[in-house]
């Protein structure tokens, strides 16, 4: 298989994603935004979990608060397992999960770990394969028409909205069903490496001082990610430490 071909595969899977959630009326609109901010009278999961007209759900800023250290009380542990929190953020899980194992396989295994941390790196340098057809039937004056035509995040918080709602997913199953670690564990190292690839390049916000955008970071990260998705707590923390770093310019931890 040519570096082509994993191209192609690794923009189907952000595709198949954003089909369902930011361009779900262009894919399926017979689910009238469900997966995303809704519409026609469909509420939408995102918005239990990112800040909209009436601010940031409590969700998200306890999310944040246990992020930076700040949430001894563990308000996050139990707006987590409260409706319609809950589901809504399993139900989200769900799809992520189908779309991985669907392209992929199964995390268990160290080289579906691997292709996966490879096609996340690809998104987050903005490397993958230009999504022609989809920017094509993007209407003009449309506000998506900027970024139609590419496989990548650009809001630098939906890097760590990801990791809310993995996180969430976990704690609204409760403990004795962690039939998804790998999945979780692989997800939560794709945003540690995504966040860390992206802001390296972009310059826009901070991250780890010996993260470039060079070669050298893309193997460290490879190689930093494959232990994290092993490590399901390992990962989140790494995650959490990104978002102090990003907030404060520095961690409450030394370096991996």
């Amino acid at each position: 298989m040519t570096p082509d071909d994993d191209g192609r595969r690794y923009a189907a899977f952000f595709h198949e994603l954003d089909a369902w959630t930011e361009y779900w009326d262009i894919y399926h609109p017979e689910t009238h935004g469900h997966f995303y901010r809704g519409g026609a009278g469909e509420r939408g999961l995102l918005t239990l979990f990112v800040p909209g007209p009436a601010g940031p759900p409590p969700i998200f800023e306890a999310w944040k608060r246990r992020a930076l250290g700040l949430d001894p009380g563990g308000d996050f542990s139990r707006l987590a397992a409260e409706e319609p929190v809950a589901s809504a953020a399993l139900e989200l899980d769900d799809l992520v999960c189908r779309a991985v194992r669907s392209h992929f396989g199964d995390p268990a295994e160290a080289s579906v770990r691997a292709d996966y941390l490879r096609a996340i790196y690809g998104c987050a340098t903005d490397t993958l394969p230009a999504a022609t057809e989809r920017a094509a039937r993007v209407p003009p004056g449309d506000p998506r028409q900027r970024t139609a035509g590419r496989h990548t995040i650009e809001g630098d918080m939906m890097w760590f909205v990801w990791a809310l709602e993995v996180e969430t997913a976990r704690a609204a199953a409760g403990p004795g069903r962690d039939e998804r670690r790998h999945l979780h564990a692989l997800a939560l190292a794709g945003v540690a490496t995504g966040t860390a690839a992206s802001f390296a390049k972009g310059g826009h916000r901070r991250t780890r001082s010996e993260y470039r955008d060079n070669v050298a970071t893309r193997q460290l990260l490879q190689d930093r990610g494959m232990r994290w998705a092993q490590d399901v707590e390992a990962a989140a923390a790494e995650v959490h430490e990104l978002f102090q770093i990003r907030e404060w310019g520095r961690t409450l931890r030394r370096s991996p």
